[in-house]
Order: structure tokens, then C-alpha cells, then sequence
């Protein structure tokens, strides 16, 4: 295992050999900024760099990037949904800011001029302890991941007596200086990346404590131009040290020229990487307005056309020269000395003369003899049109056209105009491409970034989207439950879930990020938001659009209305329209939500639809009625059989009577024939009736009948 200072001197030496494969286009690159400033002191020099870069610049590159994240599958999946959503409006907070603007600015203008555009990703938490409230950052604010080592996270990181106050990402611009790379043809095949800074002696403890510093020097900054130094105008000391991003040993650690081992920061001492990140660095593939598929040498733009340019610049001198030899000379007899006062004198001005009769013999023009400029004037025309047909060629390399430049023809037809403009989209769109996919990458690592680092609360902020956490959502679960125990309520309807129990939480949301990170959603960002256009192209582009998505619908909707198509169907081909002219997830939701057209009014269905709802009718009214006509008839039949029933009773009744009656009538009967018996036998014996001497019992015989 090499030791402290092998592992030093090692990465010293890749540090040299990285800047010796990169000297000589270091040269050439500050030679070209130069030139684009007009800072060299050549005489009568055409910056025709400065004019075309001004011209590119905003052509590629002239507005924000627009973040466009949606899922990859467009299924319903509201967990996607909501982590897109989240995603995309983080985003557009970091893209608003002028930080992005900013950085994007200065790579494309570094990918025009030395021909390389880097930018880096920085996370940088802010920390407070609890008491005092003291926020923990350096003074100048590096207190980022990449140069602290390990930025603290709001759930892993912070200490029990420490508060996460605020978190931000952001991009930094980084000079063509300051970067540097190990050897590969293509960029996965880096092995390493490194930033240089130049940090004071209050800043470098802080970092790396005092014992590992004890033999930096730390001088006044100087400015990387020998020849010319700018005015620094800092008074601190500073000293260089190069970040080191080393993706085979992953980790991250620091250089410096007089220290003899590694510097890890006093927050990291193992050099963890702090961020997980696609590709590893926080740097994406540089932005390289010339490709190199051999090399990641970059090759500036200015070098296609230098030659050019030199002869422009020639051509220029040449031009100057003969205007200032162009004056307006002549020669005078000596005789006559008043010619000189003569052309000297303004409008309006006489000049005396002596020797009047000579003067009307000769004529003025025979006194005087001008030198003549004709071969010149000639000349100067043609380096005039030499100096034209060489714009035109430097043109015709960078891929600018006469359209750009505002040098059109007025009496040009409006085709010509058009493939004219066509051209020039057609050489520029590579470029285009390019400046596309590195703001693209950029998005990237700022989402996988913010996945990885940001708290709820901090997505909260930034979305202002009203997720519920995992404790709200249990909480409406279990209020839920309880009301479906309780007894329903008559005539009451069903208790429905809440809402809140069909959305996804934050923890759902941010594991899905920190797990499957941002690779799984698609970042598009728009071409016009990326590339400079006119109001008129987009309002043709817009209307072209809604021109295609009318007729697409006014096709399909007859056969939605006659049932030969499904509605889904239907949808399907006007979202095919709209994704491809890209008019927004907005406008997608919209068409989503569509529902079939209602068929419209028919005047000759109202006589139809009301015979068939009057015959409806009948038919109701006549099972109404024999309805109505069934009830009746086992209404009587029922009172008939309670009527029937009763006089059977009755007759019964009265039948009962008769027989009880005839059976007392008869019972008296058979008394008064027993009594009349008595009597006769009593006569008959006695042969004298006295009624007096009736015994008792023959006279209660006699009563009782």
C-alpha cells in the first residue's frame, strides 16, 4: 500500500500531465480571449471574432432552460406523478434563479471562444445550533458539498444539538483554467476530474485544521496572464489547492504543492464522495461546440477560420493605408502665391489677385495640377469587394448566413428568404443540439442532487404541493375505520374514504427518489425555450398545431358518435398530435380528460322521441289501469265472500233459534198434557170438583202452565 506522500507525489504528477496534454491548447485559448477583447495592439484589425461570436452566442443560447419532467410511462401511476411534479417545480426554482442563467451564459461563451464550457453542481446546506442560534457556514460561502466533503443531511447528517435552516442546489461556473481531467477518448472513460480554488488561511483551517497547513505559503493572487496582469485588487493572501474527484479510488480529497499527503476535509477525513451521482462527478460532459470524437482535447471554433481572418485583417490594413494615402494634393506656380489662400478659403470667400490679365489668359485649371488618384480609388474598390468575398467565406465556414446578418435582399421572394433561413437553422442546429444536452445534463444532476439531500419540509417549500406525511395518512385511516364501525344512520348514505387517502405521501414520495433516483424520469427541455426565435414563427408554430389538433378531432368525432371508434381510440391519436409539437404536460392533462361529444339536436327526433315516449306513456297507463282493475275485482270478491259468509252465519243463527224454540214449544206441550191427565184422573175419581181442596201441587201445576 503506497504511502501519505506517494499517493501525493502521485497525483501531483497526473495534475502536470493533465496540464502538459493541455498546454498548448491553453496557449491558443488565451490568445483567442484575448483577440475576442481586442486586447492586442495590432493596427487596423477586424475582430471578426467578437462580431461572429456575438452572433452565435445568442443563437445557440439566449433563455433559460425549460425543466420538463414526466414519467416514463405515461400509465396511470400516482406515485410517478406526484414525484415528477415535485421534481419539475424544484427545478424550475433552481432555473429561475440567476445563478443558472448565469453559468449557462459563461459555458457557451467558453465553448465559443477556447472551445471547452464547464459548469459543477454545488449542494450547500446551511446549519444552526439550537443555542446559540449561530448559523455554521464560512465566511465566503463554500461551506458546499464538493469542497466541504460531506454537507450535512437534514435527516442523516445533522447533529442532535444542530437545526438544517435551509438547503439549496445550485450551478457554478468554472473557469477553462481552473479545470482539469485524466486521459480518456470519451468522457465515461475519464478517470478523474479536478477543480482548482484558491482559498485564504481562515478558510483553508477551517477546512483541513491548522497542523496539515503549517508549510502552504499563502501570496497575493496573481492574474494568469504574465504579460498583461489585471489589477487583482485583494489585499487577503490566498493559496491553490486542486479538488480531486477520483472515480476509480471513489473518494474526494485535496492537493496542494507544499504539503506532502493527501488533505481530506476535517468534516470527511475517509473522502466519501458526498453525492451519489450519475456518471459520478458533478460535472457533465463538458459542453464542446467542436467535436473530437478521437480526443476530449477541446479545439476552438476560431481556429476553423484564423487564417481567414488574417487575411481579413490584411486585406483591412491595406484598405487603411490607401484611404490615407487618398488626400486631395496639387501643385501651383510659385508666381502666383494667391492659389495658396485660395484653397484655403471657405464658401463664400474671394481672394484678391495682383496680376489680373494673367490670370484671365491662363485659366485656374491650366495654374494648378492636381496628382492624380484614379489607379488608387480603383485599387481601394477592389480590396473594398476582396475584403466582402472574405466575410462571406468566414461565413460560409462558422455556418452564420447573410439572413443572420440582416443582409437580405428586398426584391428576394419570400422562398428564397425561407431556404435562406432554413440553411442557417440546418448549420446551427448541431450546436443547438449540443447547448441542449449539456443544460440537460446539468438538470439532471441538480435532480439527483436535490433526491438525495433535500428534506420533505425543503420540497414542501420550494413545490408549495401538499402531500400528506405517513402519520397524517395512518391518522385518516383509523378515523376512517371507526366511522365505518359506527351504526349507519336511517336514510343516511355510506361513509366515503377521504381524499387524503388516495394521495401519496411524502415519505412514499421522497423514497421512491432517493431509491431510484431521477434516471427513471425523462428531463426534456424545450427547444424554444433554449433557442432564440421570432414572435412570428412561434405564433405559425402554435397555429399550425391547433390547426392539425381541430381537424384531427373533427374527423374522429363522427366515429365516436356512431360507435366505429372507442373513445379511447380517439384520445390516443390527439395526444399523439400534441406530444409531438410538444405544447406542454398541461395541455396533455387537458386532452386527457376528454369525454365523447354529445351527438347534436335532430329536429325530426323530437316527433319521434315524443310518439315513442306518448306510446311509452300508454302502455304505462294501461298496466296502470289493469292494475288498478285487478285490485278492484278481488276487492268485491273479497267483500262478497265476507257477505256470503255473514248470512250463513245469520241463517245458522236464526236455524238455532227455530230449533230451540220448537224444542220449549214442545217440552210445555208435554207438561200441559201430563197436568190435564192429573186432573182428569183426580175428577173421574172423586166424582166432585172441589177447588178448594186442590192440593198444592196440582195448583203449581196449574200455574206453571
Amino acid at each position: 500500500m503506497p504511502s501519505p506522500a506517494d499517493e501525493a507525489r502521485r497525483w501531483k504528477k497526473e495534475l502536470q500531465v493533465a496540464k502538459k496534454r493541455e498546454d498548448d491548447w491553453q496557449k491558443e485559448a488565451d490568445k483567442i480571449v484575448k483577440r475576442y477583447r481586442g486586447d492586442e495592439t495590432k493596427k487596423n484589425r477586424y475582430n471578426v471574432l467578437w462580431s461572429n461570436t456575438e452572433i452565435l452566442r445568442p443563437a445557440i443560447y439566449n433563455s433559460r432552460p425549460n425543466p420538463d419532467v414526466r414519467r416514463r410511462f405515461r400509465d396511470a401511476d400516482p406515485l410517478g406523478k406526484a414525484v415528477s411534479n415535485v421534481l419539475e417545480r424544484a427545478l424550475m426554482v433552481l432555473v429561475d434563479g440567476d445563478e443558472t442563467d448565469d453559468a449557462l451564459k459563461n459555458d457557451v461563451l467558453d465553448g465559443l471562444l477556447p472551445g471547452r464550457g464547464v459548469s459543477r453542481i454545488r449542494y450547500v446546506p446551511t446549519i444552526v445550533e439550537n443555542a446559540p442560534a449561530r448559523a455554521k457556514t464560512d465566511p465566503d460561502g463554500d461551506d458546499d458539498v464538493s469542497e466541504d466533503g460531506a454537507s450535512p443531511n437534514a435527516t442523516d447528517d445533522v447533529e442532535p444539538d444542530e437545526e438544517l435552516e435551509s438547503e439549496y442546489v445550485c450551478f457554478e461556473h468554472v473557469d477553462w483554467r481552473d479545470f482539469r481531467h485524466g486521459y480518456g477518448r470519451v468522457w465515461p472513460e475519464v478517470p478523474w476530474v479536478a477543480y482548482r480554488h484558491k482559498l485564504t488561511r481562515s478558510d483553508a483551517e477551517k477546512k483541513f485544521g491548522d497542523e496539515a497547513l503549517r508549510e502552504v505559503k499563502f501570496t497575493s493572487p496573481e492574474s494568469d496572464d504574465k504579460k498583461n496582469p489585471e489589477e487583482v485588487g485583494e489585499t487577503q493572501k490566498v493559496a491553490e489547492f486542486w479538488e480531486i474527484w477520483d472515480k476509480l479510488g471513489n473518494r474526494v480529497f485535496f492537493t496542494q504543492d507544499a504539503v506532502e499527503a493527501l488533505l481530506f476535509p476535517l468534516a470527511n477525513t475517509k473522502g466519501e464522495p458526498p453525492l451519489d451521482l450519475p456518471g459520478y462527478f458533478p460535472t457533465p460532459r463538458p459542453l464542446l461546440i467542436v467535436e473530437n470524437t478521437g480526443s476530449l482535447l477541446p479545439i476552438p471554433m476560431f481556429r476553423l477560420y484564423e487564417q481567414q481572418a488574417d487575411e481579413l485583417d490584411r486585406i483591412s490594413g491595406r484598405i487603411d493605408k490607401i484611404v490615407n494615402g487618398l488626400r486631395l494634393r496639387a501643385v501651383y506656380d510659385s508666381k502666383l502665391p494667391e492659389l495658396a489662400d485660395l484653397l484655403a478659403k471657405d464658401d463664400n470667400e474671394m481672394t484678391p489677385i495682383q496680376n489680373a490679365a494673367a490670370w484671365r489668359d491662363g485659366g485656374l485649371d491650366k495654374a494648378i495640377s492636381w496628382m492624380p488618384i484614379d489607379m488608387a480609388a480603383a485599387v481601394l474598390k477592389e480590396l473594398y469587394a476582396a475584403r466582402s468575398e472574405q466575410k462571406a467565406i468566414i461565413d460560409e465556414i462558422i455556418g452564420i448566413s447573410d439572413i443572420v446578418r440582416g443582409a437580405t435582399d428586398p426584391n428576394e421572394t419570400l422562398g428564397a428568404q425561407e431556404l435562406k433561413s432554413n440553411y442557417h437553422s440546418v448549420r446551427l442546429q448541431r450546436m443547438q443540439k449540443e447547448v441542449q444536452r449539456y443544460a440537460r445534463d446539468l438538470l439532471r444532476l441538480a435532480a439527483a442532487a436535490m433526491s438525495q439531500k433535500f428534506s420533505p419540509q425543503t420540497f414542501q417549500k420550494m413545490t408549495e404541493l401538499n402531500f400528506p406525511t405517513a402519520q397524517m395518512k395512518q391518522a385518516a385511516a383509523m378515523q376512517f375505520q371507526q366511522m365505518q364501525q359506527m351504526p349507519p344512520q336511517p336514510g343516511a348514505p355510506p361513509p366515503q374514504p377521504p381524499v387524503i387517502l388516495q394521495m401519496p405521501t411524502w415519505e412514499d414520495v421522497i423514497g421512491v427518489m432517493r431509491s431510484e433516483k431521477s434516471q427513471q424520469y425523462r428531463i426534456d427541455i424545450e427547444t424554444d425555450s433554449t433557442i432564440s426565435g421570432t414572435l412570428s414563427s412561434d405564433m405559425a408554430g402554435l397555429s399550425q398545431v391547433l390547426t392539425a389538433v381541430h381537424e384531427t378531432v373533427a374527423g374522429l368525432e363522427p366515429m365516436v358518435l356512431n360507435g366505429s371508434i372507442p373513445i379511447d381510440a380517439a384520445k390516443e391519436l390527439v395526444m399523439t398530435v400534441i406530444r409531438r409539437a410538444r405544447m406542454g404536460s398541461a395541455v396533455e392533462d387537458a386532452f386527457d380528460k376528454m369525454q365523447p361529444p354529445k351527438p347534436p339536436p335532430d329536429p325530426n327526433a323530437g316527433k319521434a322521441q315524443a310518439a315513442v315516449a306518448q306510446s311509452q306513456a300508454k302502455a304505462q297507463a294501461d298496466i296502470e289501469v289493469a292494475k288498478i282493475k285487478a285490485d278492484l275485482e278481488a276487492h268485491v270478491a273479497q267483500v262478497e265472500q265476507q257477505a256470503q259468509a255473514q248470512q250463513n252465519a245469520q241463517e245458522q243463527a236464526l236455524e238455532a233459534q227455530r230449533t230451540a224454540q220448537k224444542q220449549q214449544f214442545e217440552a210445555m206441550e208435554a207438561k200441559l198434557d201430563a197436568a190435564v191427565k192429573i186432573i182428569v184422573a183426580q175428577i173421574g175419581a172423586k166424582n166432585a170438583v172441589d177447588v178448594a181442596t186442590i192440593s198444592a201441587a196440582d195448583r203449581e201445576a196449574t200455574q206453571d202452565l
